[in-house]
């Protein structure tokens, strides 16, 4: 069972924040019953202002989606 939107949006600001506080989840998008939601997400003090970053993510559990989002994160601030 795929996890509440409300809870995914609650579960990636937190995980973005504690993974680093450059990151900030603007906005959620997900399509019906979609297993994956996508985040736009902004990365704070980068050579380009505002810096952007779409993540496609899980809804299939909170390990899973705190696991996909510390790869996701690690490979936009890699960039």
């Amino acid at each position: 069972m795929s996890l509440p939107i409300d809870q995914v949006e609650a579960i990636s600001r937190a995980v973005a924040q504690q993974y680093d506080p450059r990151l900030t989840v603007v906005s959620l998008a997900s399509s019906g019953g979609s297993a994956r939601v996508e985040l736009l997400v902004t990365i704070d003090r980068c050579r380009q202002r505002p810096y952007l970053v779409m993540v496609n993510v899980t809804r299939a559990g909170e390990a899973a989606l705190e696991q996909e989002l510390r790869e996701k994160f690690r490979d936009a601030l890699n960039r």
